[in-house]
């Protein structure tokens, strides 16, 4: 029996980052419930090693042998897009959602590119073998300005029912929890975690407002790192409460910061024992919205999500 969320007004489409192994047909499945549960689209941005020529063709000479060789690569080509169009298919078919294919050539700096049309991207842990780095979830989580949601190679479970929030008070925690809202459960429990008195107490009534507005049961939970690192902090806390759903604000600070300073984004990513979301709010956006606060009062509207 599928979970009924809590709400689901902010995702339309889901785009998730497979490959023909195991770990990526299972990963294509866990999107295409997801999909089915919320009700929306689904793209699969497919992996796909571009062939080479043969050793003989590369010793090709004149324009007709040429373009000979070009057309038996573009036949080869458009073989591997067919079967993997196919394959996909037959994998979200059963789910019943609207669905769409797209390669991804793993030559292809700009293979991430297309994954900004969607509202969710989701990816495996570890990364694919059969995806490039353009489609990583660290990229992604920078160049897309999406929400990521990894999801590990072992992870059989359901994903929000019960959440652990990290928060910080930055903005992108705050994104983040919007963002998560619609894979939350209708009666979901959330911690909202607290690491080194890294938040106020304002910023963690927010949240709690937030969540409870839509159903979901929070409460706010303060830990001390110690000499652990405050991903490590965050993990523990998640393992201990059971947490089907990590949800994070992902670069805070700038990545330069992040690398220097320790990068709680770059070990959750590199950990992932558990389903993260990471949102992240966009340089500019952040200075826009800094400007807009030192200019002085004014009457805003609705709070904007920052896409």
């Amino acid at each position: 029996m599928e979970m009924e969320v809590a709400m689901d007004k902010s995702i339309r489409r889901i785009i998730v980052c497979l490959d023909g192994s195991l770990h990526g047909d299972l990963l294509g499945r866990q999107a295409a419930a997801l999909a089915r549960r919320l009700g929306v689209g689904l793209t699969g941005l497919r992996g796909l090693h571009r062939p080479f020529p043969s050793p003989p063709e590369t010793f090709a000479r004149g324009a007709e042998a040429i373009h000979e060789v070009l057309e038996h690569q573009a036949d080869r080509e458009q073989a591997l897009v067919s079967a993997a169009r196919q394959a996909f298919d037959a994998l979200v078919q059963p789910y019943g959602v609207e669905a769409e294919f797209r390669p991804a050539w793993d030559d292809d700096p700009d293979a991430g590119e297309f994954a900004t049309t969607g509202d969710l991207i989701v990816v495996g842990h570890p990364r694919l073998p059969g995806l490039s780095e353009a489609l990583s979830a660290d990229r992604l989580l920078l160049r897309a300005a999406r929400p990521i949601l990894i999801i590990p190679a072992a992870w059989t479970g359901a994903i929000g029912g019960r959440v652990l929030i990290g928060c910080n008070g930055s903005m992108a925690a705050r994104q983040a929890v919007d963002d998560a809202l619609p894979l939350m459960a209708a009666d979901a429990l959330a911690i909202v975690l607290v690491v080194d008195q890294a938040a106020r107490p304002d910023a963690t009534a927010e949240l709690t407002a937030l969540l409870e507005a839509v159903g979901v049961r929070a409460t706010v939970k303060s830990m001390e790192s110690g000499a652990a690192a405050v991903a490590e902090t965050i993990i523990e806390a998640a393992e201990d409460f059971t947490a089907d759903l990590v949800v994070v604000g992902g670069y805070s600070r700038s990545p330069t910061a992040e690398k220097w300073f320790g990068g709680v984004t770059r070990s959750l990513l590199a950990t992932a024992p558990r389903p993260l979301l990471l949102s992240h709010v966009p340089d500019d956006v952040r200075r826009a919205i800094a400007a807009d606060r030192d200019a002085g009062p004014a009457v805003h509207g609705p709070r904007p999500t920052f896409r």
